[in-house]
């Protein structure tokens, strides 16, 4: 007990600062994202490959987003508010049977609505050209026609982003990769509030669980891909085992050790894995996978490459022990993987080497 005339400290109410003032998020915060949210669309929405020969089409960048993001926060639950209005250019080229181009056209993918009133809903999609003439009207045709669906995946996983922590949730990732750091003399970084953090982690594990429970059946989805090229097999050979290859038709950073036990990156790491067997000119054998998918989770990748004609190259690409869904909970990985394999590789390929067929 305290004397007389005393101070008792554990009756003394001290200041807490900031992290006495709302407690867990329990009063009503409001964050501004409309700048991160135009940064992560320009991001998402840039260089997709929309269609394929003979009217290929792709993204070049977003070149205006109006509106306003918000993210609230009241009770330790995360309430986005956000209505956006986008417009992406794109561009693309006509090719006739030997990919020789004969025509080219550029325009707009114009989304008038983007809001929290439709989250779970396709937004709308406006296709416009530049030009009135009949090249840019078939390629609009084409993208209205197949071209919408990489332009919808891009918006959902900004929807899926931001209504998990958007900008808190990028700063999150940035200081668990740093070691934790407070982010300098501006005082700790926001943090990613606990409700969506363990929302994130519960999607993380299920998925993990899922993954892990396939492989041990036996199991995972597969995937088979032929395709038909104008070169001869060791063209296609070296398109994945010479870095500088990789390189011009990703037009991104990438590495490659070409011998067995050798391991790749493409596209600045979203895709890695292992060479298991490489026998030139015909057979190439991998782990492959995606950075969103669970940990440790490897697909097994073969691609088997043949000539029945001098000159004329079929490639054959089996991939097995694909997950379900991603280490986020999106249950469309086999889907999104496939969709690459011919918009990110095999397309890219013809149009960079001039192999089209």
């Amino acid at each position: 007990m305290a004397k007389f005339d005393e101070k008792d400290p554990r009756w003394l109410v001290q200041d807490m600062g900031e992290s006495g003032r709302n407690v867990n998020n329990w009063h009503w915060m409001e964050r501004d994202c409309t700048e991160w949210s135009k940064e992560r669309l320009g991001e998402l929405l840039a260089g997709i490959q929309l269609t394929g020969p003979p009217a290929a089409a792709r993204t070049l960048k977003l070149e205006s987003m109006a509106g306003d993001a918000f993210l609230n926060i009241r009770k330790n639950k995360l309430i986005p508010s956000y209505d956006l209005e986008v417009r992406v250019s794109w561009a693309g080229e006509l090719t006739d049977g030997d990919g020789k181009v004969v025509g080219s056209g550029t325009g707009k993918l114009h989304l008038p609505h983007i809001g929290d009133d439709n989250h779970d809903e396709d937004p709308e999609i406006r296709i416009v050209t530049d030009t009135n003439s009949s090249d840019a009207e078939r390629l609009k045709q084409a993208i209205h026609a197949a071209g919408k669906k990489p332009v919808l995946a891009a918006v959902h996983k900004f929807v899926a982003e931001l209504r998990a922590g958007g900008p808190a949730l990028a700063e999150a990732e940035a200081e668990a990769a740093n070691g934790g750091a407070d982010g300098g003399a501006g005082g700790a970084r926001p943090k990613l509030s606990s409700a969506a953090e363990v929302e994130r982690e519960k999607a993380a594990k299920a998925a993990k669980e899922k993954a892990e429970k396939e492989k041990s059946k036996g199991g995972g989805k597969t995937i088979s891909i032929t395709a038909k090229f104008h070169c001869r097999p060791q063209d296609i050979f070296e398109c994945f085992t010479v870095q500088g290859r990789v390189c011009a038709f990703t037009q991104a950073p990438a590495s490659v050790q070409p011998t067995p036990g050798g391991a790749f990156s493409w596209y600045g790491g979203s895709i890695s894995g292992t060479f298991t067997e490489l026998a030139a000119p015909g057979r190439i054998a991998m782990t492959w996978r995606f950075n969103t998918w669970p940990e440790d989770c490897f697909s097994k990748v073969v691609i088997d490459i043949t000539e029945p004609e001098p000159g004329n190259t079929v490639v054959k690409i089996k991939q097995t022990e694909v997950p379900a869904a991603d280490k986020f909970g999106h249950e469309d990985t086999v889907d999104v993987t496939e969709r690459g394999w011919h918009s990110q590789v095999l397309t890219r390929i013809r149009h960079v080497f001039g192999y089209g067929a």
